[in-house]
């Protein structure tokens, strides 16, 4: 994951010029005017490292590609566009349903009300989208929909991942993506998309996700304010020795960006983290003397704690943690102080 920083040295910047519908202060983006032929993939293969959302908008959000040019070369991180249209069923085919939404189309309709888009974003788990957003900028939402690569891994298992629900229909399994938004390096909300939903009592409400859905990313509680960039963590019920067995993708299409007349003021007590992703060495800083400190990974096991802080500067050696979204929180004179670190 550390040459997914790196990387921007070398980069070749693709943006998405001329896609954006205004409309008052909401710029809406898709990806239908991407340089590439139909049934096509812009991965990194060709030298591209970084996509552009919005160029013509009130900032510009960078979405990071990885080409690992190691075995031949392979896609090895964050976002992949994509004019492959395949939304089939069937048995889960990793070289033909990559880079393929579930719908089968983009999330743009035509006049009949059916999707009729022919490109879109594909993210790995562990992918970020950063934004240069001003003062009164931000990114509101997206639509998001499975691969159908996920999809038919979901519906009808595979060699490494299972059928959801099991052999009886009752296993509890779900598939969610969570992002996390940050102004400055500082957690800000996030919030939690259910794209698989096996849990019910009623195994007739079982549901994957196999249409355009919207996420909404305003701010909890009506407030708004900058969110500067966004981190998309992927989760599953079916786990195994290596990680998630679930194929880690999603699709997103149609991001919706605004300039805002007005700001108001987030009110949260956070920690400072930095540096925010991190590589090694990670430090907190917090308002008051620090008590006692505590990490924890995405799925609430501690990873670090420590009661014996004193001052209001503790660091922290993150080296052999995964990559992937830690949360911190630490007891301060004043009470409690927390923050997200992405250790990358």
């Amino acid at each position: 994951m550390k040459k997914y920083m790196k990387m921007r040295v070398l980069s070749l910047v693709v943006a998405l010029m001329g896609a954006s519908t205004v409309s008052g202060q909401l710029i809406t983006e898709g990806f239908e005017t991407m340089p590439m032929d139909s049934g096509t993939v812009l991965n990194g293969s060709r030298g591209e490292r970084d996509i552009l959302l919005h160029p013509k908008g009130p900032f510009v959000s960078h979405m990071p590609v990885l080409w690992d040019t190691s075995f031949g070369g392979y896609w090895a991180a964050g976002w992949a566009v994509s004019r492959k249209l395949d939304g089939s069923g069937g048995a889960s085919d990793f070289a033909k349903h990559l880079y393929c939404a579930k719908p089968g189309q983009g999330s743009e309709k035509n006049m009949s009300g059916k999707y009729d888009g022919k490109a879109y974003a594909i993210g790995m788990n562990g992918s970020f989208l950063v934004s240069e957003a001003g003062p009164s900028s931000g990114i509101l939402g997206f639509k998001i929909a499975n691969t159908t690569f996920a999809y038919n891994s979901m519906k009808s298992g595979d060699a490494f991942a299972k059928k959801f629900g099991g052999a009886s229909g009752n296993d509890a399994d779900s598939f969610v993506l969570k992002i996390s938004a940050f102004h400055r390096g500082q957690f800000l909300f996030s919030k939690r998309v259910i794209l698989a939903d096996f849990r019910f009592a009623d195994n007739a409400k079982d549901y994957i996700l196999d249409s355009w859905a919207i996420v909404d990313l305003s701010m909890p509680q009506n407030e708004v304010g900058p969110r500067d960039s966004f981190v998309f963590e992927l989760m599953s019920s079916d786990n195994g020795q290596f990680g998630m067995n679930t194929p880690g993708f999603f699709a997103i299409d149609e991001v919706i960006a605004a300039r805002w007349l007005g700001v108001n003021a987030v009110n949260r007590i956070t920690a400072k983290v930095y540096p925010n992703p991190a590589d090694d060495i990670v430090t907190i800083e917090t308002k008051a003397a620090m008590l006692d400190l505590q990490v924890n990974n995405s799925v609430g096991d501690m990873v670090f704690e420590t009661k014996n802080c004193g001052g209001r500067v503790h660091q922290i050696n993150s080296k052999s943690w995964p990559a992937g979204v830690y949360s911190i929180s630490a007891s301060t004179l004043n009470g409690k102080e927390s923050s997200v670190i992405v250790k990358r």
